[in-house]
């Protein structure tokens, strides 16, 4: 695939005909989303058809708006997950792209377009938060226009520091 093809993007609500290639991006770039934040864990995987269903019937009831990134030749470049699109105030942003795809403004374009989704949802403010030892997604949520608000609590797991970063839409 030329570079080209790999950063023409296209923005699809997560379905479950994506779960092949969801998985195969999941487990090809499982050491590199370890060393950003903490690992999924091998039951992420085991469990793999029941999580993607479980995120697909919270795309369907609207509560949260699960996306992936696909490529003009159809891989998945990478996920821009919102949850909790119905709670304004915890409206949470997470992305994550192919190691092999980092740097070539795919997660910026990828988050501003589903920004533009949440905004036509209804979703006023979004909170995100990053490790602080990941200066590529800080710099992903700077140029989407997120503003640092300063520490914030960890996922479940994770030894790293993170920070908290906010935007009104």
């Amino acid at each position: 695939m030329t570079d080209t093809e790999d950063d023409a993007i296209r923005l699809e609500l997560l379905a479950m005909r994506h779960a092949e290639r969801l998985e195969r991006f999941e487990r090809d770039n499982r050491e590199f989303f370890a060393s950003r934040i903490s690992d999924r864990g091998d039951d992420y995987f085991q469990h793999f058809e029941q999580l993607l269903a479980d995120r697909v019937a919270e795309n369907e009831s609207g509560n949260s708006l699960f996306l992936v990134l696909v490529t003009a030749g159809g891989r998945i470049a990478g996920r821009v997950n919102l949850s909790d699109i119905d709670d304004p105030a915890r409206t949470e942003l997470g992305f994550r792209v192919a190691s092999d795809l980092q740097g070539r403004g795919i997660a910026t374009r990828g988050v501003l377009a589903a920004l533009e989704v949440a905004r036509g949802r209804g979703v006023s403010t979004v909170g995100a938060r990053v490790a602080v030892d990941n200066p590529g997604s800080r710099t992903v949520l700077e140029r989407c226009g997120f503003a640092a608000v300063g520490p914030v609590e960890a996922p479940a797991g994770s030894p790293r520091t993170f920070v908290g970063y906010r935007l009104s839409l």
